[in-house]
């Protein structure tokens, strides 16, 4: 029997979560290739961060070899997207969790670490109840990702 996939720690929320080929005449349709949100996570520590696979694996909880393998079928991903003009779409499984952040409520002051939700409406300040939340710090070095939580 098979051991169970260990939960992989992604840190970065993402903004956009489709990508594809602008010169795509109407009435064609392009393929769609699904890439995890772990795999993506393990590209932006690797290639963007240029942390190596032992730093990057114990930042996503997984093992070395587990994030080599991570990384090597989202290379293989994005190339074949890339090469084939398929569109790349972000999708969240159950193998994922996103990580813990630092936040502030920008009306009181108050800080709290809080566990991202995907699929939550707005994240809202414990202690007065505003929408005006800000991330303590930034994702990675190169995140451009805006430091407000909640859209506007």
């Amino acid at each position: 029997m098979a051991r169970p996939v260990k939960k992989r720690l992604v840190k970065h929320r993402l903004t956009f979560k489709d990508f594809g080929p602008v010169a795509v005449p109407e009435n064609q349709n392009c393929k769609i290739i699904n890439i995890p949100v772990d795999q993506l996570e393990a590209m932006r520590l690797a290639d963007l961060e240029g942390m190596s696979h032992n730093e990057a694996a114990d930042l996503m909880g997984v093992s070395r070899q587990t994030f080599g393998r991570i990384i090597e079928q989202a290379r293989q991903s994005v190339t074949l997207a890339l090469i084939n003009g398929y569109v790349l779409k972000i999708v969240y499984d159950e193998n994922v969790q996103i990580c813990d952040r630092d936040l502030k409520c920008i009306e009181c002051g108050h800080e709290w670490c809080h566990g991202f939700n995907e699929t939550a409406e707005a994240t809202t300040c414990e202690k007065c109840g505003s929408l005006e939340i800000i991330k303590m710090k930034r994702c990675g070095k190169y995140c451009e990702c805006p430091l407000r939580v909640n859209k506007r």
